[in-house]
């Protein structure tokens, strides 16, 4: 019989992705605001065509790659993770009850996370479709078979699953298949969740399912779990961590030595700045089509484009939310605290030491842009320029989906930070500048000043970055202006420095009073 934390835990986590799975609905309703406002006199039928097909080819594509993805890898790798560091796993298979047994009950269990989730895309879309009397057959089909990748992204899971041997393992296993995901997106092999999302359906009168790539993408995830199994089954269980940073012995005396402690012995921090390496690969293909189509001003615009980086945040906010609270739960602040330290160093220390790993993630980023960029015959002192421009906004962005992290970690422990820092980095980084941008769209003055006024109340780094490059670069085609004209948009400046300084001084102020216990 499970124990009444580990039920409310699971049940927790069950809806927790309900909830995340009703952005359909929301999806559906900016769809029709937009739609009727730029098509007044459109026929009820086809304004529903209309919806389903953006709701198919644009927000469920996007919302399963860029979210319910990432959730998935990071729920069912991080449990097992916490498991294993626990003991748990041993203590279990100690009893009668058989390794394959064992995997197979994590693999009903993903299979059950991944139906609750397809279960609140199909229902949430098709009930606010339905509520405004539009045709749900065909939103009915094209999201159940969009919903089945998430069953391929359960085999993935599962391939991984003996490799996390602690929460924070496995979180680092779950943000690497995601970004790895994302790379093999570019390919054109169906069977990759990410590429099936947009293979799997065809979009004209009516949706039509191209049935091979569900059956390969089934037969991948069969594949994958049989090896993951097997992996499991020939895996010493009392082993030490497979995946330790390179130690760095160091002893934590004074801000000094928690700040260098910290920083080059955090595997947070590794795996930051080769996340950041990877994810600048992403942008590979922009600048190439960009230099292509455009030539010059094409490359330069999309090198502040590059900048903009929506995925970055996904690494990031998680990487504040696990600070505080993983300190706490494993004892880490205990011990050091136990010495001649004052808790405003442990705190200040921490906070250095990840804004540290940013500042090298984001060097990185920015370094690899600019070289590929000057690569393809960018100008030097013109893409330098606007490399230290931009990238010092992405850092500063960057600094403050940190901060807001801090401010979770701060408040709340475990997957609970971990999850609702997933789900903001999402809503911050793509629902709510579509939104706002798309609300801007429609107005009847100029759009960046529209933007500009609407972007200044939100606290949205990734927004407040789109208004500061619109300045500079508003055409593909032509040359971007000089960076100095970011400056005449203080306003925005100053939301990329005010939310963080706020968010880092409740922060502090939560934390100072915590009982650490």
């Amino acid at each position: 019989m499970k124990k009444p934390g580990v039920m409310s835990r699971l049940n927790g986590q069950w809806i927790a992705l309900v909830l995340i799975s009703l952005f359909p609905a929301i999806g559906v309703e900016i769809d029709v605001h937009r739609f009727t406002i730029h098509y007044p006199n459109i026929p009820p039928e086809e304004l529903g065509h209309l919806i389903t097909a953006d709701l198919l080819t644009k927000w469920l594509p996007n919302f399963i790659r860029f979210l319910l993805i990432l959730v998935l890898l990071i729920i069912l790798l991080s449990r097992f993770g916490s498991d294993f560091e626990r003991g748990n796993v041993v203590l279990m298979l100690s009893k009668p009850i058989t390794r394959r047994r064992y995997f197979l009950g994590r693999s009903l269990e993903g299979l059950k996370l991944a139906l609750t989730s397809a279960l609140g895309i199909v229902l949430s879309g098709a009930l606010a479709m339905f509520a405004h009397g539009f045709e749900v057959r065909d939103y009915l089909i094209g999201s159940l078979t969009l919903s089945l990748s998430l069953v391929g992204v359960i085999g993935i899971a599962l391939l991984l699953l003996p490799l996390a041997t602690s929460r924070d393992s496995g979180v680092f296993l779950g943000l690497g298949a995601f970004v790895a995901l994302l790379l093999l997106g570019k390919s054109d092999y169906p069977f990759i969740p990410t590429v099936y999302l947009e293979k799997v359906l065809s979009i004209g009168d009516s949706v039509s399912i191209f049935y091979r790539a569900v059956g390969e993408l089934l037969a991948l995830c069969v594949a994958l779990s049989l090896a993951g199994m097997e992996l499991f089954r020939r895996r010493e269980l009392r082993n030490p961590e497979l995946l330790s940073a390179p130690g760095v012995s160091i002893s934590p005396c004074g801000l000094y030595g928690v700040f260098l402690g910290l920083s080059l012995q955090s595997r947070r921090f590794i795996a930051f700045v080769a996340f950041t390496g990877l994810m600048a690969f992403l942008n590979k293909g922009t600048l190439d089509q960009y230099y292509t189509s455009h030539g010059i001003p094409g490359l330069l615009n999309a090198v502040i484009q590059a900048f903009n980086s929506p995925f970055l945040p996904f690494v990031v906010l998680p990487l504040g939310a696990l600070s505080i609270g993983s300190a706490i739960e494993n004892g880490t602040v205990r011990v050091l605290l136990s010495k001649p330290m004052k808790r405003k160093n442990f705190f200040l220390g921490m906070l250095l030491s990840d804004i540290f790993a940013v500042f090298i993630g984001t060097a990185f980023y920015v370094t690899l842009i600019v070289a590929y960029a000057l690569h393809l015959s960018a100008p030097l002192s013109r893409t330098l320029e606007l490399g230290l421009t931009f990238g010092s906004l992405l850092f500063l962005s960057l600094l403050q989906y940190l901060a807001l992290g801090y401010l979770l970690s701060a408040f709340m422990r475990g997957r609970k930070a971990l999850l609702l820092s997933l789900v903001l980095a999402f809503l911050l980084a793509f629902a709510v500048p579509l939104s706002v941008i798309a609300a801007s769209a429609s107005a009847g003055n100029s759009f960046i000043d529209v933007l500009t006024q609407n972007s200044l109340p939100v606290p949205s780094p990734n927004l407040h970055y789109t208004v500061l490059t619109m300045a500079v670069s508003p055409k593909r085609s032509l040359l971007p202006k000089s960076p100095a004209e970011v400056l005449n948009y203080p306003g925005n400046l100053a939301v990329l420095v005010v939310p963080t300084v706020a968010y880092l001084a409740i922060s502090w102020l939560k934390f100072r009073k915590t009982d650490l216990r």
